[in-house]
């Protein structure tokens, strides 16, 4: 059979994946951060695997039928705005910059993010820190800035960098010889 075909039913594959595991934590409360971040493993694979083009067509096609199909529409966005491409945009920066240069970018990016979705979810939510209290709401921007920097951290440093090891070291030789790419 040939790549390219082999290709696009894997991206198909990992695109109900994505979907499947983001439809998840439509209706699991408490999983609404943290799927939208796993789901982004799929995109890695691929990344690994069939190349950066391969893995930014599942993410969008993973992102729109999110954002259409899901009924928890918090979750579709976190992985649209941030979780769906940065494994993809991990891997560039790591294999095109020099690390001093690659750290920052990605806060950058992240913070960026971070920032535009406190903003839209002020402006257009109504979503208010003065309503966490006077003593809180005073220190909460920088507060859950600092906290969602720490979490970034841990999420490219620990989950995503881990994982790429551990599919290297483990996984890899078994996945290839069943798909043979």
């Amino acid at each position: 059979m040939n790549t390219k075909i082999k290709r696009l039913a894997l991206c198909g594959v990992f695109a109900g994946l994505t979907l499947a595991l983001m439809w998840i934590g439509s209706f699991v409360p408490s999983m609404e951060y943290a799927l939208p971040a796993i789901a982004g493993l799929p995109a890695l694979l691929l990344v690994l695997e069939a190349g950066r083009p391969w893995a930014l067509a599942v993410y969008a096609a993973a992102a729109a039928l999110c954002l259409l199909l899901l009924p928890e529409k918090s979750a579709a966005l976190f992985y649209a705005a941030f979780f769906g491409y940065y494994p993809v945009l991990k891997s560039f920066l790591e294999e095109k910059l020099p690390p001093w240069l690659e750290w920052p970018l990605k806060f950058a990016v992240f913070n960026a993010t971070a920032i535009f979705a406190y903003w839209l979810g002020t402006k257009l939510f109504g979503v208010a820190l003065d309503d966490f209290g006077e003593t809180f709401g005073k220190y909460a921007k920088g507060i859950l800035l600092a906290m969602a920097n720490l979490s970034f951290w841990l999420y490219d440093y620990m989950i995503l960098s881990s994982f790429i090891t551990l599919y290297r070291r483990r996984w890899r030789k078994k996945l290839r010889h069943i798909s043979r790419l």
